[in-house]
């Protein structure tokens, strides 16, 4: 018997075309292409160029204007998610593979988003390795029910062998900082990881898992990173007070904050529907201007009876309440958006509030100082920037990572990293509905799950077994492609790794500076379980997902009438018929 009739049947459809998403791996390979060599402590950046404005119009582009400033969009980052959000996609796979970001992210930028999710790129990563192990099974005649029955199997097996792996958190702070400076690790923007790391941990014991709301990183390009900070309290770095008039700084200060749009301290009190004014002479204006006149001295009155220092709005605050304000020494800062409005107010205590009428002294809060601080230099201009930091705030409930000397892409980079250093912090906390605990870095984790898969698989009788190795081996990828970017030959490591483990070191994984074998934990290289455990999880859901996908099929309408044996279903065809009737008049027989 030939070679050739030993070969195994590759399954197909009817009409013998191979069932098989091979297009789609390709998509999803170019990604992982591209996010490679961003994974690990030596990872390196990315720079992604969508446009390139300064240097003239793609041919494709609309001509600029004549007064149109130019700009290019250029993005630098080692970051996964930042780096998924900024391709240019068109594949309809696309979608599927960015969807393990999570939910999106409110806000222009990172900045200001929800969540900044870490373990983005060893999810791709794995991800593609999957597929590729997928497609050269297939290829060997293994179907693919088969293969995602063993992905199936082996992930219950991987996330089984985690939970074994995984040590609750011993509540120190030494395990903080450890896991803080890990996530940071590879992206140490400014050579200061040791000291963002301890500000990190200090946000995460005063407000626990954060958010949007809770941390805030704010940028400023004056001085160094050296003398980024933790700032108790919020930091306005857009708005500061409306009037020279009023103090620069005030200590032990009572903060009102105000918004919505029932009142404000701009516009009078607001008009029922139908309702008409009758002025039958100048007097009657002047009574007019009076009542409202009274009406700002009550509401300014009002606050500086509750010993009101700083008010904080989100809408304006006209001419005549600043001078009213000033006069009586309180500090006026408008137009601050909701969600700085939001970190202030959880920040000093205060309850934000939409009628300025109707204040109480419970709903107002306290900072130890508020300042207004020069935020850096305008060249060439005659104003300067300031900002506003509230800080000394007793128990706040939103604190601020203040970033000195970055700007543009450094501090994206910078910002993304000190949000996903204190997610981590908190999911090994157990905070934020994450599974607490902690598990070596290094490659140790994954090289333990992989054998713990080829464990199971030895008791798999059907041909699964084969998926489940399969799985095992990309999960070794994974740790090969952490050593090969640290330039380290990563044959040789990955043996060096096993024999670790076979001898009974269990946390043995590669660790830096010393590009060698060690015991992960000994060095201080630990990850929260929870991230782990997301990347295995949407790798393996992501990678089923696309073994499931056998063909690509374009639903839009075309005004071509339906062939022979298109129109499946009788009420799609009419709905069809019905749609090419109304576009053009013309009813075409299906």
């Amino acid at each position: 018997m030939s070679n050739a009739a030993q070969e195994p049947a590759v399954p197909t459809d009817s009409d013998g075309a191979p069932l098989f998403p091979h297009a789609n791996v390709v998509a999803v390979n170019a990604f992982a292409d591209v996010l490679a060599s961003a994974l690990g402590p030596a990872s390196r950046d990315k720079m992604i160029v969508n446009a390139l404005r300064s240097h003239g119009p793609d041919e494709n582009e609309v001509p600029h204007a004549a007064n149109e400033m130019t700009a290019d969009d250029i993005t630098v980052t080692s970051d996964g998610a930042s780096l998924l959000e900024s391709l240019p996609t068109t594949h309809p796979i696309a979608p599927v593979v960015t969807r393990v970001i999570g939910p999106e992210r409110p806000g222009e930028t990172a900045v200001e988003g929800a969540d900044i999710p870490d373990g983005v790129t060893a999810t791709v990563v794995l991800m593609s390795e999957l597929l590729d192990e997928a497609v050269e099974l297939f290829d060997r005649g293994v179907h693919p029910y088969d293969l995602r029955a063993g992905y199936h199997r082996a992930m219950d097996a991987a996330l089984a062998e985690l939970d074994a792996a995984t040590t609750p958190h011993d509540g120190r702070r030494a395990t903080d900082l450890a896991i803080a400076r890990t996530a940071m690790t590879g992206n140490d923007v400014g050579g200061v990881v040791g000291g963002l790391a301890e500000g990190v941990v200090d946000a995460v014991d005063a407000v626990g898992f954060p958010t949007e709301a809770t941390l805030a990183v704010r940028c400023v390009s004056k001085g160094s990173m050296s003398d980024s900070r933790l700032v108790d309290g919020a930091v306005l770095d857009v708005n500061h007070r409306v009037s020279e008039e009023m103090p620069v700084r005030v200590e032990d200060a009572t903060v009102l904050a105000l918004g919505g749009f029932k009142r404000s301290l701009s516009d009078p009190e607001l008009w029922t529907e139908g309702a008409s004014l009758d002025l039958s002479s100048p007097d009657d204006a002047a009574a007019m201007e009076d009542v409202y006149t009274e009406r700002r001295e009550r509401v300014v009155d009002r606050i500086d009876d509750l010993g009101v220092d700083v008010v904080v709005t989100r809408l304006g605050i006209n001419d005549e309440y600043q001078r009213l304000l000033a006069d009586r020494g309180i500090v006026g800062i408008r137009r601050v958006n909701r969600l700085h409005l939001e970190q202030v107010a959880r920040a000093t205590g205060a309850s934000v509030v939409t009628n300025p009428t109707d204040v109480s002294a419970g709903d107002l809060g306290h900072a130890g100082v508020v300042e207004e601080v020069m935020r850096e230099p305008r060249r060439h201009r005659r104003k300067n920037r300031f900002m506003t930091v509230f800080e000394g705030c007793e128990n706040p409930d939103s604190v601020t990572v203040l970033l000195r000397g970055v700007t543009d892409q450094i501090a994206a980079q910078a910002t993304s990293e000190v949000r996903k250093a204190a997610a981590a912090v908190g999911a090994a906390r157990g905070r934020g509905g994450n599974r607490g605990g902690v598990i070596p870095g290094g490659g140790a984790i994954e090289l333990r799950m992989a054998a713990a898969v080829r464990e199971a698989a030895r008791a798999e009788p059907s041909r699964a077994q084969l998926a489940m190795t399969a799985f095992a081996d990309a999960l070794e990828a994974v740790v090969a492609t952490l050593v090969r970017n640290a330039g380290e030959d990563h044959v040789e490591l990955l043996a060096d790794l096993k024999a670790a483990h076979a001898a009974g070191d269990d946390a043995a994984g590669f660790v830096l500076p010393d590009g060698e074998v060690g015991n992960a934990a000994e060095c201080g290289v630990f990850d929260a379980a929870a991230t782990k455990r997301r990347v295995v999880l949407r790798a393996s859901e992501v990678a089923n997902l696309v073994l499931r996908v056998d063909d690509a099929v374009d639903a839009d309408f075309t005004e071509e009438p339906a062939g022979p044996g298109e129109a499946i279903y009788d009420e799609e065809a009419e709905k069809h018929a019905d749609y090419l009737e109304h576009t053009d008049g013309t009813r075409w027989d299906i």
